[in-house]
């Protein structure tokens, strides 16, 4: 794999943890470096990390505080 590739995937180690998990990735960033990018958005959208995520999560957690009084 590239040494910018490397690098940011050093940034957060879950995605060394996501990696593991899809081996597919680790295949297609050593041969597409420039895939990089859509490595990073489908792991943000299989661990639920982009922002309407985080936002449906907080709405769903207003819903059940509201229920619960």
């Amino acid at each position: 794999m590239r040494d910018e590739v490397i690098l940011k995937l050093d940034q957060n180690p879950d995605y060394y943890i996501f990696m593991r998990e899809k081996p597919i990735w680790h295949r297609e960033l050593t041969f597409h470096p420039e895939e990089l990018d859509n490595f990073i958005s489908d792991y943000k959208i299989k661990r639920r990390k982009r922002v309407v995520d985080r936002l449906e999560d907080l709405s769903l957690m207003v819903t059940l505080a509201k229920e619960l009084m």
